[in-house]
């Protein structure tokens, strides 16, 4: 009987050891999946984070010209998802990040812009920014004209209607005391 619990002793020491064994090697091996998901991620971020700025046009030198109709209810990822089916960029999702990364995001509206597969990101959002830059310009100018001229009608016709009320005082001025009855004054 004493072989018998000497061996059962044996046995769960081994079986100890080896649960400890595997327990650490399953810590290792999660140490390096976390590892490898990390610097895997790191190196997406960092491609991206890179690109946002240097990303090249799809043509080096000679594109083509591509009408876009961005719907005036947009998201960066739609943008981003419109501009690639038209061929503009590589990227949709890095388009999204160069949208929300551009000075020009505030200008860049819904409305159907022509621009080249040999812009990049920022130069298409400029082409759009101008566009939109010019129209608010000319709605501006449109307005301060409309409200130049009204304020030169509401003159106009209060001086009128001043000169109306001098003539009328001067012509009951005028006039002979004897006319000076109500209903000539009306």
């Amino acid at each position: 009987m004493k072989k018998n619990s000497s061996n059962n002793e044996m046995i769960g020491r081994v079986a100890g050891v080896a649960g400890n064994v595997f327990d650490t090697v399953l810590q290792i091996l999660l140490i390096v999946a976390i590892v490898l998901v990390i610097s895997k991620g790191a190196k997406t971020a960092y491609d991206y984070g890179y690109r946002i700025y240097t990303e090249k046009p799809m043509a080096a030198s000679v594109g083509k010209d591509v009408e876009v109709t961005i719907p005036l209810d947009f998201n960066a990822l739609e943008l981003g998802k419109l501009f690639e089916s038209k061929g503009l960029v590589r990227d949709s999702k890095l388009l999204a990040l160069q949208y929300y990364a551009s000075e020009y995001r505030e200008y860049v509206k819904g409305g159907t812009y022509t621009l080249s597969t040999t812009m990049t990101a920022e130069e298409m959002f400029g082409a759009i920014a101008q566009v939109n830059i010019e129209k608010e310009e000319l709605l501006k100018e449109a307005e301060e004209q409309k409200k130049a001229e009204e304020e030169a009608a509401a003159k106009k016709a209060e001086e009128a209607e001043e000169d109306a009320e001098e003539g009328g005082v001067q012509e009951i001025e005028m006039g002979d005391d004897s006319d000076l009855t109500e209903d000539n004054v009306r």
